[in-house]
Formats: C-alpha cells, sequence, structure tokens
C-alpha cells in the first residue's frame, strides 16, 4: 500500500474539526444524569449479572464518562452490553470522543514514522547500514501503530454493527431502548462522529480493510448512517 502524508494544512483543519466534533457530542448528550448507583447502572434492567460483569460495571460506577478512557471501554466491553438505556445514553459520548481521539492520535503517529523514514533516506543514501536500521526501526513502529489501530477499528466497528440494521433497532427491544430512544441532536452527534472515524484517508483505504470479514466495509457504514437518517426522522416525530 502507498503510504499517504496528510499535508500539515490538511492536519491543522483536522484538529479543529475534532474540536468542533467533540463539542457537538458533548453539547448534544449533556442533559444526561450519571447513574447514581448500581440499581441505576444495570440492575433495574438486566436480569441477570454475571461475575464479569459485575467487575465491569464498577469500572465505571460513580464516574463521569469524562473519566473514563478508551481502555476502560475497550477492556470493560461487558459493561456496555450490561447497563440501563440510560447508563448507556450517559457513557455514550464517552466512548465516541475517546474512540475518534485515539485513532486521530495513531493516524498522526503513522504519518510522522513517513515522514522520519523519508527525511532519513534523503539523509543516509550514502550510508546503507544506517539507512537499514532506521528502517527497520521505522517499520518496527508502524506495525505497533497499525497493531493499535486496528484494536480501535475493531472497538468502532461493534457501534457501527449496533446501528447498522434500522429493522433490528425496530423489533429488538434490546436494541430499541439504547438506539431508538436518543434525541435528533444526540442523533446528529453520532452521525458526525461516524462520518469522521470512517473518513477515507483514515479508515478505509487500508488494504485489508475489505478482506477480513471482521473489519467494517463500506457497505455496513453506508447502512449505519442510513439507519441514522431513520432514527433522525422518528425522533423528529417525537420531538414535535
Amino acid at each position: 500500500m502507498v503510504k499517504k502524508v496528510i499535508a500539515p494544512k490538511q492536519e491543522k483543519y483536522d484538529v479543529i474539526y475534532e474540536k468542533i466534533l467533540f463539542n457537538k457530542i458533548t453539547t448534544a448528550f449533556s442533559w444526561r444524569e450519571r447513574p447514581k448507583d448500581m440499581w441505576k447502572l444495570s440492575f433495574e434492567y438486566s436480569k441477570i449479572i454475571m461475575p464479569d460483569d459485575e467487575i465491569a460495571l464498577k469500572q465505571f460506577l460513580g464516574k463521569n464518562w469524562q473519566d473514563i478512557t478508551l481502555d476502560i471501554y475497550m477492556n470493560y466491553v461487558e459493561a456496555l452490553y450490561a447497563f440501563t438505556p440510560s447508563a448507556h445514553a450517559y457513557y455514550l459520548p464517552g466512548l465516541l470522543i475517546t474512540s475518534a481521539k485515539a485513532l486521530d492520535i495513531a493516524i498522526a503517529e503513522a504519518e510522522a514514522i513517513v515522514r522520519a523514514e523519508a527525511e532519513a533516506e534523503a539523509k543516509a543514501k550514502a550510508i546503507d547500514i544506517v539507512l537499514a536500521r532506521t528502517r527497520a526501526k521505522a517499520r518496527a513502529k508502524a506495525r505497533a501503530i497499525e497493531e493499535q489501530k486496528a484494536g480501535i477499528k475493531e472497538f468502532i466497528n461493534r457501534i457501527v454493527f449496533w446501528i447498522m440494521d434500522f429493522e433490528e433497532i425496530l423489533s429488538e427491544s434490546y436494541n430499541f431502548d439504547r438506539w431508538a430512544t436518543l434525541t435528533v441532536d444526540e442523533y446528529l452527534a453520532i452521525k458526525a462522529w461516524l462520518i469522521w472515524v470512517t473518513r477515507e484517508d483514515t479508515y478505509q483505504d487500508d488494504e485489508d480493510i475489505y478482506q477480513n470479514d471482521e473489519s467494517t466495509c463500506q457497505n455496513d457504514v453506508m447502512n449505519a448512517l442510513i439507519s441514522l437518517d431513520k432514527l433522525i426522522d422518528l425522533a423528529k416525530q417525537r420531538e414535535k
């Protein structure tokens, strides 16, 4: 795959847009109240709480969504399934923001490696052994970043999977309670997030994105966007 280097002007735009996006998400969900206890967090909704679920839920108990890191979301994903619908909605903005931020950081680091490798190659043309070492270090770091990106993308795929089937959201009470009862502004924030994290330069141009069955392909993203538009229409009717 040919590595693309993002121009400085584009990087500056990305930083500005990211701030706008995060503000949009924060504002849309600002009216949501943090669950006060384990009952509001999960117990009033879930009939059976498994030990692993309870351990996961305790990572969120008493914490504002702004205090939850992406590592917590990813390592204790069981909590997302055990949340009450209101708890799910409260912690959703943190999930959106941390995943987008982590992916953007990984993208920036990958771009920095490409630039550094190009600069080192230009300086070390006459010294093959130095060039070889430089390339080896850069490629090792690049592989580590690609693995990190893959983990973040896999987590993003979960959200896309949850929202890409509009009919399933309406027909299954579990999905309906989580995804069919948000506000117009919340849906618009989720849609803006989805467009951002799956934009061409950062998501869809990886070589394996269409080859790995577990990866989100372009059709899944489009279905999720269509589903969100339908959910927005329903929310508009409710909010009239």
